[in-house]
């Protein structure tokens, strides 16, 4: 699957990559949702008559899971159950609105506590239907992706290799889909690192005066696999583009609707495109190596980062692009330079960067074990960390019910 699959809506029947998909059990209901979407313009939807197993099926066919779900237990004896199935085959990205014959207090209650956005009794009626997608919802949050920005105190500390090993760490564990920005306009080395070549689409969205829309951004991005994408430029040396002011918070905004993670690989410290990626990220990644320079530079430019209008969580990693040698600088001495910045330890594995740096290949596990492990670990804080922000209510709804599962 191309870019252009991943954003462009498809024309029924085929539902491989829509928003919003509803299977209900008896016509009168289906007609009902097929008049919403009418009445919604929603050019991106598939709506029929069917069952739990019905659903499943679509699901389990779909390219991409939908943003909305909309299933009918009418007639189940134990709904909840049933759902268990279908959290098998749904991405944790989707909001489900249950639509029941039960007028059940408890049951609501028990669907709410694992995550379901809404349960609608039957019989169904457009205003209900329009009421139940425009209710405040608490997890709708998990709709807009997370820009995570890295950027580095010094050219050399490695930057792209860590933000790049991220990206592949997000898609092959996590199942996101992530959009990799190298917003090196003369040529970064993201795209050296995953074996892919440059359209220039960063530079036509920068420098444009056209609204941003779709077939724009499908145009722009190219892609690894049916989840990573990445956007990038390789201007000409000597070329001088100008940057039309907002544009990369324009074209960042945009990418969060659609991708779990935007990862932004920055050119350097300073200058309009670093600031704004800066002030639309929601974390920052400070690479630096063990010097009394980086030192400095760190706090400096946490102190720089923190100012931000968004007020980015700062993280450091503290990478080895060269042979531990004594006196280097310690963690702690980072730490105290930082102040409350969490301070995490890249080891040192030259071979394995090596090798998949040539071959444009993912680290090996086998060389690299050590490596991919700090990478996990930052991984894993940084999705933890955005879960526990957001308390229980953000916790996708099948982990919730999984658990309820197990607990009885």
């Amino acid at each position: 699957m191309n870019a252009a699959d991943f954003l462009r809506p498809k024309r029924k029947p085929d539902v491989l990559s829509v928003d919003f998909i509803a299977v209900m059990a008896d016509k009168g209901s289906t007609d009902a949702v097929r008049s919403l979407v009418v009445d919604q313009a929603m050019t991106s939807a598939h709506v029929q008559t069917g069952s739990l197993d019905d659903t499943i099926e679509l699901l389990q066919a779909a390219q991409r899971s939908p943003r909305l779900l909309m299933v009918d237990v009418s007639g189940s004896a134990m709904p909840l159950s049933d759902l268990a199935r279908l959290a098998e085959a749904c991405d944790p990205s989707v909001n489900v609105i249950v639509v029941g014959d039960r007028n059940d207090v408890g049951l609501f209650r028990s669907l709410l506590e694992i995550g379901v956005q809404d349960y609608l009794v039957k019989p169904l009626t457009v205003p209900l239907l329009q009421r139940a997608l425009t209710a405040s919802d608490p997890s709708a949050r998990m709709r807009t992706g997370k820009a995570i920005s890295f950027i580095g105190v010094r050219g050399g500390v490695g930057v792209t290799t860590l933000a790049v090993s991220m990206a592949r760490y997000l898609v092959e564990h996590t199942h996101r889909r992530i959009a990799y920005v190298d917003l090196n306009l003369y040529g970064g080395a993201a795209n050296a690192l995953l074996g892919m070549t440059s359209n220039n689409g960063l530079t036509d969205l920068l420098r444009g005066n056209q609204a941003l829309d779709a077939p724009l951004l499908e145009r722009a991005l190219t892609n690894q696999g049916n989840r990573l994408f990445v956007l990038s430029a390789e201007l000409d040396y000597g070329t001088d583009m100008p940057v039309r002011p907002g544009a990369v918070g324009e074209v960042l905004s945009y990418l969060k609707h659609h991708f779990h993670y935007v990862l932004l690989d920055l050119p350097g410290r300073s200058g309009r495109i670093v600031e704004e990626a800066l002030d639309a990220s929601k974390h920052v990644y400070i690479v630096a190596e063990r010097s009394v320079y980086a030192a400095r530079e760190c706090a400096r430019l946490s102190r720089f980062i923190e100012d931000r209008a968004g007020e980015p969580t700062v993280s450091l990693l503290l990478n080895h692009p060269q042979e531990p040698v004594p006196d280097r600088v310690q963690s702690n001495d980072f730490k105290r330079a930082l102040g409350s910045a969490t301070v995490c330890d890249v080891p040192y594995a030259p071979k394995a960067l090596a090798r998949a740096e040539n071959l444009s290949e993912p680290i090996s596990q086998r060389q690299g074990k050590a490596f991919l492990a700090a990478i996990g670990k930052i991984a894993d804080n940084l999705t933890g960390s955005e879960t526990s922000a957001q308390g229980e209510a953000a916790t996708p709804w099948y982990k919730r019910l999984a658990g309820r599962r197990r607990a009885s």
